[in-house]
């Protein structure tokens, strides 16, 4: 599997077109309301794509995102009666959608799950629009599309070397204010010329935005699908999706993540890409990424300038 490449198309599935974009999806409607609403929009695409797709065989991505399909409803089931309990906003926000669409979020996954377990969804529906549906839909969160074209690898590398070279000089906060350029060839930062070092780099990157997006125990929509929307982009096969699978069946831990980050340009990058993973809204990852950047052993100037890098190159 090239890991560079899945990278990329995880980059690439998170990305918006611009700051314009997201906030005029964001006026449409809020929080959970939106998250639903884009939910039933993207499976309806899937099964409009699966129509013209031919069928896929047992061991195939539909039976695998099948597979995992089940595990998402059950924790969106979990997720809506917590949010409800708390408060009881769960039951309206599902209803809305019900009025709006003819089914709720639950009956849309449900639908999504046996139309892959019967494998009437054709690749194209199995890699686009389904991998969306499970891996989340979040409201306008993600990085701007020109800066997703550069990679995934230069993408993360640039934005860690920006945060690095202003912490060093002393400069403020970084305030990219356009597109976030790649590091100089020259540099620890981003791709290098050595093509093993750069996919075992890109896998670290992927692992740590599955780990930052599994912090708190549950992988909500926004993460799942910033990490890995663009999983069609990457392949047409089954390697990339059990590859995925897997990660997500066990992230790593900031100890396994610490150990593989071998040099402090890849300790940045790691932080960096966890940070890109997720928006730290609750107590849980705000300890992960707390955990992280001491495992690491990243001064709390540098990451401050990299938590300023990663808001700035976020569109939502």
């Amino acid at each position: 599997m090239d890991t560079k490449k899945l990278l990329d198309a995880i980059m690439g599935g998170g990305a918006t077109p611009g700051a314009a974009g997201a906030a005029q999806q964001g006026a449409a409607a809020g929080g959970l309301g939106d998250m639903l609403g884009q939910v039933a929009t993207e499976l309806r695409a899937g099964m409009q794509e699966g129509a013209a797709g031919k069928p896929l065989g047992s061991g195939s991505f539909a039976s695998i995102i099948g597979q995992v399909l089940g595990a998402a409803t059950s924790g969106l089931q979990t997720a809506a009666r917590d949010v409800e309990a708390k408060t009881g906003i769960g039951g309206k926000a599902d209803q809305a959608l019900k009025d709006a669409t003819g089914s709720s979020a639950g009956d849309l996954l449900a639908k999504a799950r046996d139309l892959a377990s019967q494998n009437k969804l054709g690749a194209g529906a199995a890699l686009g629009g389904l991998a969306a549906i499970l891996l989340g839909t979040g409201a306008g969160r993600g990085i701007a599309a020109s800066t997703a074209r550069l990679g995934g690898l230069a993408v993360i590398g640039g934005l860690a070397y920006k945060a690095w070279e202003n912490y060093q000089a002393g400069k403020p906060l970084v305030d990219l204010g356009g597109p976030v350029a790649p590091a100089p060839d020259a540099s620890p930062f981003g791709e290098t010329a050595d093509h093993a070092q750069d996919q075992a780099t890109a896998l670290l990157m992927v692992r740590a935005m599955i780990a930052a997006a599994s912090a708190d125990g549950v992988v909500d929509e926004a993460e799942r699908r910033h990490i890995v929307g663009g999983l069609g982009k990457a392949a047409s096969d089954t390697e990339a999706a059990a590859a995925l699978a897997r990660e997500f069946a066990a992230p790593l831990s900031v100890d396994q993540l610490v150990a593989a980050a071998t040099t402090p340009a890849v300790a940045a990058q790691v932080y960096t890409a966890a940070r890109l993973a997720i928006n730290p809204d609750n107590v849980a990852e705000t300890a992960f990424l707390a955990r992280l950047a001491a495992g690491l052993k990243l001064d709390p100037g540098l990451v401050q300038h990299l938590d300023a890098v990663s808001r700035n190159a976020a569109t939502g």
